[in-house]
């Protein structure tokens, strides 16, 4: 139901007596119309836009209404009573961060920026989103969007539970980190500048995608992001940038790296699983890897493991690694 301005005064309907029924989630308004003649859409001079603060005390009534104009931002974080928006909802920025209980965003929302992260139970997103800089989802339960939605930004690193991307979606600058259950990007995404797929689900690009790769914020080739098995530590050392071989690195690991390129042995010793060594690899403009290269005693593999670069022994390299230092490191048995 909506509240009706008249000057300056608010303007609500009388409260009935007797027994109330349960609050349900108002459906999206309809505009009205006149014979013969298309329904016009509901536009934000319709509604006289409200202040933040009289726009929470409205989505706190038990009725709260279906369409709400806001004159600023509404900001809702941490909103434990916060389940449902209006359907219809016009604010500059709209902020529902740590909303345990949201489980909708509008079905249509103008904004110039939403953030929404961090909430678990909202699991869908739909409807006709339009925010003029930036959609944050990052660490929300969402597992599907299907929407008209274009933004400059979208962002939803972390959901983990997320899937599919359908609908119409353009955006200059997509995140999908750590978005490990998303397999594959639809013919329908637009994506215009940048796509992070750092630890995410997709293994390739649709052909109709062109955007620039990151791999968090780092400038990377398909070959780095999609298919790290065919580095080599020689790709690592040929690579100046230091952010940029520092993604190599990760993607290739330190295993890997010190079998195709070697190192500077700082120290031997044995134990357990026979002979541990502490190798060195120094970098331009980077602080040098070194790394201590131990073999496990119940399965025979080998395993390297980097340390502090001040480190100059083995014992003192596999203390560290369990947190301690090797005055405290005294196991009882390695495994």
């Amino acid at each position: 139901m909506f509240r009706v301005q008249s000057g300056r005064h608010l303007v609500r309907p009388q409260r009935q007596d007797g027994p109330q029924p349960a609050p349900q989630r108002p459906a999206r308004p309809e505009p009205a119309s006149t014979a013969g003649a298309p329904a016009p859409a509901l536009t934000a001079a319709a509604l006289t836009p409200v202040s933040p603060q009289e726009a929470r005390a409205l989505l706190r009534q038990a009725s709260p209404p279906a369409a709400l104009a806001v004159s600023g931002t509404l900001n809702l974080s941490g909103s434990a009573w916060l389940r449902f928006l209006p359907d219809w909802l016009r604010c500059e920025a709209l902020i529902v961060d740590d909303c345990p209980h949201l489980t909708a965003l509008p079905a249509d929302l103008h904004a110039g920026r939403v953030s929404a992260r961090r909430c678990p139970e909202l699991r869908e997103v739909t409807g006709r989103l339009s925010v003029r800089e930036g959609l944050n989802l990052s660490g929300s339960g969402v597992r599907t969007i299907h929407a008209d939605l274009h933004a400059t930004r979208l962002t939803l690193a972390r959901c983990r539970d997320l899937s599919a991307l359908a609908g119409t979606i353009s955006v200059s600058h997509l995140d999908v980190r750590g978005c490990a259950g998303l397999r594959d990007l639809p013919p329908s995404l637009h994506v215009t500048q940048t796509l992070d797929v750092a630890d995410s689900g997709l293994t390739s690009l649709p052909p109709h995608i062109r955007a620039g790769l990151r791999w968090n914020d780092v400038p990377v080739e398909p070959k780095v992001a999609f298919t790290p098995e065919l580095l080599t530590g020689h790709d690592v050392l040929r690579v100046r940038n230091v952010q940029r071989r520092r993604v190599l690195l990760d993607r290739i690991g330190v295993e890997k790296f010190l079998a195709d390129v070697g190192g500077l042995i700082l120290d031997r010793d044995e134990d357990a699983g026979g002979q541990r060594q502490l190798v060195r690899v120094p970098f331009d403009d980077d602080e040098d890897l070194v790394a201590v290269v131990v073999r496990c005693p119940s399965t025979g593999g080998t395993y390297a493991l980097r340390v502090p670069p001040h480190l100059r022994t083995c014992r003192d390299a596999v203390a560290w690694t369990a947190g301690l230092s090797a005055s405290e490191y005294h196991p009882v048995q390695e495994a």
